[in-house]
């Protein structure tokens, strides 16, 4: 459950990426970047992930990104993905949609 949520973040950042390049503006973006927005403030808050709580009383010690790229390169990701998020969202900002926002959902 733990992976399924970190790959729907995942999608998310890539969407919000995908419209900055393509300068489209939805409601589904909206919804990533709340998603990120949320997750964001909730890694502030936990000082971590706040789902290892549940992974580990579950029996599962090993930490996801550690399980995802290794224990060499886990610490980086959280910053990685931080700053990745961060741009992306920038990127969204400065570069206007070149037509008006499509109707989504």
């Amino acid at each position: 459950m733990h992976s399924a949520i970190g790959f729907a973040e995942l999608a998310c950042l890539g969407y919000v990426w995908w419209c900055g390049v393509r300068r489209r503006r939805d409601r589904v973006l909206d919804v990533a970047l709340g998603v990120l927005a949320v997750e964001g403030v909730a890694l502030a808050v936990a000082r971590g992930c706040p789902l290892g709580v549940f992974q580990r009383r579950a029996g599962d010690d090993v930490a996801m990104f550690e399980l995802w790229f290794g224990p060499r390169l886990a610490p980086y990701a959280i910053p990685f993905f931080t700053v990745a998020g961060l741009a992306g969202a920038a990127l969204v900002g400065v570069r206007p949609p070149d037509r008006p926002p499509v109707p989504s959902l």
